[in-house]
């Protein structure tokens, strides 16, 4: 089996970027980890799903054209540039400039991805491809700054934080004092990460049953509101079973199961890219895929839990959370980008051959 191929390709790709995140995961102090860490690399992610979903690495052009190494050092510097204006912008506002970087801008910061990944892949970037045509990098920008402005809105609206008025970093004018405790809107729009990716492995199976009965829930915005109602249900399931009926912590399910099974996922989607080789109809292709993803989100938390205690001693549960909030950095804020870097923008430069 050829190195350069799919699935060794994958397999290879995955032992080398987890190992790499896992060195600078614990070549960092927990406190870093969970403030500044947490703040610049989050900040990173939406514009990383602009470059590498809306633009599909292909877009700004004069990038896109660049030979393969100094094509993936332009979008990672691309990106890093627009993250670093997030954070700061985020960090000043939503933040309060306060040092070391609170739960207010970091939680804002984590929503606000769910939001980019709504837009790109249920809504397809409607409506900003009918608006602004065949201009993919306006239309990459106006996704992203509507993104933020939705996470923005929906974070005053949402998230309260009164629940923490005894700890250091608690200030009431930074506090939104929205509608519900801000770990139950954070943990249900990574919900609806976790099922609109499992939906992507799928390929928005049954949805496409609906489009043919109708062809208008085929194009957009049908097909994005019958995909979010089928999100939301999703979400609601996972709810029930995990919280509901067996008592799980929120921030617990938040970790064990959402972060982690979109960390599951990723692994399919970007370092295994979509495992074209599972030849299947659907729905059958993508259910395995999605057994695939549970196991190898059990496999990578047990890893990563364990490196954690491990290392740092760190213990779980409230009030603090120390070791949930080391788990969903280390596997999203740093793993996930290392992931997407490696694959889509660097193309898995050095391990893929381009002279075919």
């Amino acid at each position: 089996m050829k190195l350069d191929s799919q699935p060794m390709l994958g397999l290879v790709a995955s032992v080398l970027v987890v190992s790499a995140a896992l060195w600078i995961s614990v070549s960092l102090s927990p406190e870093a980890m969970l403030t500044w860490v947490s703040l610049i690399m989050v900040a990173m992610v939406p514009m990383q799903m602009v470059i590498g979903l809306a633009w599909g690495s292909h877009h700004p052009a004069s990038i896109a054209a660049m030979p393969q190494l100094t094509r993936g050092l332009a979008f990672s510097l691309l990106m890093a540039t627009v993250g670093a204006l997030v954070a700061y912008i985020s960090y000043v506002t939503v933040g309060g400039s306060i040092q070391p970087p609170t739960p207010f801008v970091n939680m804002f910061l984590i929503f606000a991805v769910p939001m980019t990944l709504t837009l790109i892949i249920p809504f397809q970037r409607w409506p900003f491809t009918a608006l602004l045509g065949d201009k993919p990098v306006a239309i990459g920008f106006a996704l992203l700054v509507t993104a933020y402005g939705l996470a923005w809105l929906l974070y005053h609206l949402l998230f309260d934080f009164s629940f923490s008025q005894q700890a250091p970093f608690y200030q009431a004018t930074l506090d939104p004092h929205g509608m519900f405790t801000a770990w139950l809107p954070l943990t249900a729009s990574l919900g609806g990460v976790v099922a609109i990716l499992c939906l992507v492995l799928l390929d928005f199976w049954p949805l496409p049953l609906l489009a043919q009965a109708s062809p208008a829930y085929g194009r957009q915005p049908l097909f994005g509101i019958a995909a979010s109602v089928l999100i939301a249900l999703i979400v609601a399931a996972l709810w029930y079973v995990f919280i509901t009926s067996q008592g799980m912590d929120v921030v617990a399910f938040m970790v064990r199961v959402c972060v982690s099974m979109i960390f599951g996922v990723f692994v399919i989607l970007v370092m295994f890219e979509g495992a074209p080789f599972v030849r299947l109809s659907q729905p059958w292709r993508g259910l395995v895929l999605i057994f695939a993803a549970a196991l190898l989100a059990v496999t990578l938390h047990a890893l990563y839990r364990a490196i954690a205690i491990s290392r740092f001693g760190l213990p779980g549960g409230a009030p603090d959370y120390a070791l949930e909030l080391w788990l969903a950095t280390s596997m999203l804020a740093i793993t996930f980008p290392l992931m997407v870097a490696f694959a889509s923008f660097f193309n898995f430069w050095p391990l893929r051959r381009f002279d075919q």
